[in-house]
């Protein structure tokens, strides 16, 4: 059972389990969108496409019948969580829709396909296999969100694993590097879904987030994505094989971590690799000199050392405007107003 199978990793996958005489259960989440289209013609009679929306119980209760209709007792080796997607944006932009709409998905999505059938993985002594990422090792600046639900991941493999060692069941976790050349993340329909993620963070924003980032700001994170689909097509055998090894393996390994980014180097996956074993303060410095473009850095007003702050027109009103200060400035405006209330109050 792999989920997720419309692009990328999943409907590679499942050609790929077809092609070598597996019996696949494809989940869709668009059963006549152009990927469950050309699986269902392409493919062979092993390859099974079914309905599934991970975040709906009753897409999922039927994809369990499904899979019990056609199943032997015993028979389903595994489940492979791949289906999710992707929301840009730092931690004080993105609306806390975003963040719960991303994790229902991404975390949730993989709870709720777990649940339902590790009945058939426990019967079996089969596998599960998780999809996380890069994120889910190191929070990088620009993508809290997708970040969130990969650790989340990390943290529900390995409680897992441990779980179901009793059982003889194999949990794995694949970490990708960089490998958005063979997925959709960004293609033209993607591009389009992530310029309304933004507009919304954009509408939903204060006045003074909006002084304070910019238009351009959140403008860029769009370009960035953008960029990356003109980028070098990357074969993705290179995930294809890891979980192959996951899947077939008497041992399987807890974690594969690949590198991609079609460079001799995938610097993120690197990155990933000794992150964990830094200090806070040397990891902290790795991440704002590698992802310097992600921040404000770049902006005029943070290299000038000029912030906005709220000055009040008319304190009855409450309307305010915004206007630049240094930080010495910004620190004796405080102190004043810190001395006014104390003067109220007396």
């Amino acid at each position: 059972m792999i989920t997720g199978c419309d692009t990328g990793f999943g409907h590679h996958l499942a050609r790929r389990l077809d092609n070598c005489g597996f019996t696949v259960y494809a989940g869709v989440l668009k059963e006549s969108g152009q990927g469950a289209t050309s699986l269902l013609l392409e493919q062979s009679e092993r390859l099974h496409v079914i309905k599934l929306d991970v975040t709906e119980d009753n897409d999922v209760t039927r994809a369990v019948s499904h899979v019990k209709d056609i199943c032997r007792r015993g028979e389903l080796w595994a489940i492979v969580n791949n289906a999710g997607f992707f929301i840009p944006g730092d931690v004080e932009l993105c609306t806390l829709s975003q963040y719960k709409r991303i994790a229902e998905v991404n975390l949730y999505g993989v709870i709720r396909i777990t649940k339902a059938f590790l009945p058939f993985i426990r019967e079996s002594r089969g596998r599960i296999i998780n999809m996380s990422s890069i994120r889910g090792l190191y929070s990088r600046p620009g993508v809290i969100a997708y970040s969130l639900t990969k650790f989340g991941i990390e943290a529900l493999s390995d409680a897992l694993r441990v779980e179901m060692k009793k059982f003889g069941v194999k949990v794995s976790i694949i970490e990708p590097g960089v490998f958005d050349g063979c997925t959709a993340i960004s293609s033209p329909e993607q591009i389009e879904r992530l310029k309304a993620e933004v507009e919304e963070m954009w509408e939903n924003a204060t006045e003074e987030v909006r002084f304070t980032y910019g238009r351009e700001y959140f403008n860029s994170m769009i370009k960035k994505q953008s960029e990356k689909g003109t980028g070098p097509w990357i074969s993705p055998d290179p995930v294809l094989d890891a979980i192959l090894d996951a899947l077939l393996n008497q041992k399987p390994k807890a974690r594969y971590l690949i590198g991609g980014a079609g460079w001799p180097i995938d610097f993120r996956t690197a990155i990933a690799r000794v992150y964990r074993y830094l200090p806070e303060s040397l990891g902290d410095a790795l991440l704002a000199k590698f992802y310097k473009g992600s921040g404000l850095q770049k902006h005029s007003i943070f290299q000038s050392g000029m912030h906005y702050h709220p000055r009040f027109e008319d304190a009855t009103s409450n309307k305010y405007e915004y206007c630049l200060m240094t930080k010495s400035e910004l620190s004796l405006t405080y102190q004043a107003m810190k001395s006014s209330e104390s003067e109220e109050k007396n």
